[in-house]
């Protein structure tokens, strides 16, 4: 997980320069498709949703299912799009990014272990939800910067 979490170091620093550089961030491909800045937010909803679910299952010895979250209503009730320049939705999050940091740099090996019940109904641990929520970032950054 060391790896992994200092890729994640890595993109926290690098991410803001990179997306400061970029023009046409309001642009919306389509009424229907997120523009840059909208990914972007909705990158700042997956970081509360993944940070809240790390202090959920840290917390409690209670079996716990995988909260999922409506991630189109989320952007839009945020209106990302009209609501918050680029800066400040990259301020964002650098900030709710660098928080989760902060709980991940403390987690011992047997608590990357620990376990929530996805959907399907199968067990997924801290590990796997850390990997799957960079492997979610790393291809919405992807889509942000062409």
């Amino acid at each position: 997980m060391n790896n992994l979490i200092n890729e994640f170091n890595s993109l926290i620093q690098s991410v803001p320069k990179i997306i400061r550089a970029l023009s046409n961030t309001d642009y919306k491909p389509s009424p229907t498709k997120w523009s840059k800045k909208e990914i972007l937010g909705h990158l700042c909803d997956s970081a509360t949703m993944n940070h809240k679910r790390f202090i959920d299952r840290l917390s409690s010895n209670d079996e716990l299912v995988l909260e999922l979250y409506k991630q189109n209503s989320w952007v839009e009730l945020n209106d990302y799009q009209n609501c918050y320049t680029i800066e400040e939705i990259l301020t964002l999050w650098t900030a709710l990014n660098s928080r989760f940091m902060n709980v991940l740099s403390n987690i011992s090996e047997d608590q990357w272990k620990l376990q929530y019940i996805s959907q399907n109904e199968e067990s997924v641990t801290l590990s796997w939800l850390f990997t799957d929520y960079i492997d979610h970032m790393k291809h919405h950054l992807n889509q942000i910067l062409g």
